[in-house]
């Protein structure tokens, strides 16, 4: 067992030199009966995933690369669905506060320094129309790349915890206190809903008061992004005046 193992022993934290992506490893454990609140990190993924099957760049030694196993009981998909956001504002507020970090959250799962993406959030979970069975929240954060370490593709779009604040950040640390203000904002949620969370999330959003174009398989809104509801969802002024509630879909 090396250093790294020996820090997570005895947390349910499986920790991985390589798997092909968080989201589908932590699944894996939660069919063979993994408890809740068990993570899988790993220092590389080989298909690492975003929303909507995009791929998502995970070399090893630089980001973070996590998922966690959620078992909540009695919590239908529609009350699980503003749990991306939850972690977004925890995720952001935790940075801002520990690292003193400039960054913001855009509706409804990126993590951006300068308008650059520096991390994202794929929630999925298994259960029926009436009751979720469990819930993974996977989460990729870049946290030691500089300019060059990303693709020419992503390098005008992509940014991480160094290039926002200019100094290394040990990723073991960042892990751990991540994992403690998140399953505690897990339980709270839970208990509460969105509600104890929505205000923290307009305070670190760069999404409201914006005009925005959501998409959504087969359609599309154009409008001032407004408000968010208690559920998470959000408020669209569009060109006629008319106040739309949309419950996914992704800004470009």
């Amino acid at each position: 067992m090396n250093k790294t193992s020996k820090i997570f022993a005895g947390k349910n934290i499986y920790y991985y030199q390589t798997v092909d992506s968080t989201n589908l490893a932590i699944r894996r454990l939660a069919d063979e009966g993994a408890p809740s609140c068990s993570i899988v990190l790993a220092e590389e993924q080989q298909k690492g995933r975003g929303r909507l099957g995009r791929s998502w760049f995970s070399p090893p030694g630089c980001g973070l690369w996590f998922s966690i196993l959620l078992r909540p009981r009695m919590l239908n998909p529609v009350n699980a669905a503003p749990i991306t956001l939850v972690t977004a504002a925890i995720v952001v507020e935790n940075l801002r506060n520990h690292h003193n970090l400039p960054v913001n959250v855009k509706w409804p799962n990126d993590l951006l320094f300068d308008d650059k993406k520096l991390g994202g959030i794929l929630t999925e979970l298994k259960g029926e129309p009436d009751r979720v069975e469990y819930i993974i929240v996977g989460i990729g954060l870049n946290v030691n790349q500089q300019p060059g370490d990303f693709p020419a593709e992503l390098g005008m779009q992509s940014a991480s915890l160094y290039m926002a604040g200019g100094r290394l950040i040990n990723r073991i640390d960042l892990f751990l206190s991540l994992r403690k203000d998140l399953l505690k904002a897990y339980a709270l949620f839970f208990r509460n809903g969105f509600t104890p969370f929505r205000d923290l999330w307009k305070k670190n959003n760069r999404t409201l008061g914006q005009e925005v174009t959501v998409s959504w398989s087969g359609g599309k809104l154009q409008g001032k992004a407004l408000d968010l509801t208690e559920n998470g969802s959000l408020l669209i002024e569009d060109k006629h005046g008319q106040i739309n509630i949309v419950n996914y879909g992704e800004i470009n």
